[in-house]
């Protein structure tokens, strides 16, 4: 009769010993607990590697590489010739990712449909031409468009682009793409700036939105420039009972 044994794996290594991975993790969480505790402070210099290795029986290799990763991380400092120090605490920032609003509105099941209000190619003012930094008589391309999420409205987008990097502006078919998602394409690597706030919009905003009385709406306002200059002004506005950012919050200057 044949007879089939099951194969047993255990954690470990053949030995009985922790692999070296698991002794890093409890290096780490040494140090993090002492760290985190209060017994070691900002700019207390920690136990030196060779203290560290003869204090967990484990190679000086494992230790370097557990004291490494906590730098890398930002909560170790170290100094050549002067050992290991606990770093100064830095600030932490959220990150959260710019969706375009098609996506958004198509992940959660529903359907966009954009309601186009204004859509021209007309000159700056004066307040723009010092935003976009640029010469008298200099024109912008400027659209207000309604988005809408099964037809009840999400977002009020007002938008000025500087026509020499959307030369085909006035032709995109803003029904099926958005002017974030072409420019995404055509200018990919941007830098910008971003305010976030809780306002009460206009009458007409309110109006628009659906928004009734005093309900505020989150607003979000972006600059984004390349090299050769300042390339959108965008204005977001959404009512505050259906706006929501959900990011990631982590130490500032991390990957």
């Amino acid at each position: 009769m044949l007879s089939i044994q099951p194969e047993i794996c255990y954690a470990g290594t053949m030995d009985g010993s922790t692999p070296p991975a698991s002794r890093r993790a409890q290096i780490t969480s040494h140090v993090m607990a002492k760290i985190t505790s209060g017994e070691w402070r900002s700019g207390d210099q920690i136990p030196s590697e060779s203290a560290l290795t003869k204090e967990f029986g484990v190679s000086r290799m494992t230790v370097h590489h557990a004291l490494r990763d906590l730098t890398a991380r930002g909560f170790l400092v170290r100094r050549n010739g002067a050992g290991t120090y606990v770093a100064e605490p830095s600030a932490y920032v959220t990150e959260y990712s710019h969706l375009d609003i098609i996506d958004d509105i198509t992940q959660r099941g529903s359907i966009h449909r954009a309601e186009v209000l204004t859509r021209q190619l007309r000159p700056m003012t004066a307040v723009e031409q010092k935003q976009f930094e640029a010469i008298d008589g200099a024109e912008v391309f400027h659209a207000i468009i309604l988005h809408r999420e099964d037809e009840q409205p999400l977002e009020l987008e007002n938008r000025l682009i500087a026509p020499q990097f959307l030369p085909d502006a006035m032709a995109i078919d803003l029904a099926s793409q958005t002017l974030f998602a072409h420019l995404m394409r055509v200018r990919p690597y941007r830098e910008g700036s971003e305010s976030v706030r809780a306002i009460i919009g206009s009458t007409e905003e309110r109006q628009l939105l659906g928004v009734n009385g005093q309900e505020p709406c989150l607003e979000v306002t972006r600059r984004t420039w390349s090299p050769e200059g300042v390339v959108t002004l965008a204005r977001m506005l959404r009512p505050g009972n259906r706006a929501s950012m959900i990011g990631r919050i982590k130490r500032a200057g991390m990957g």
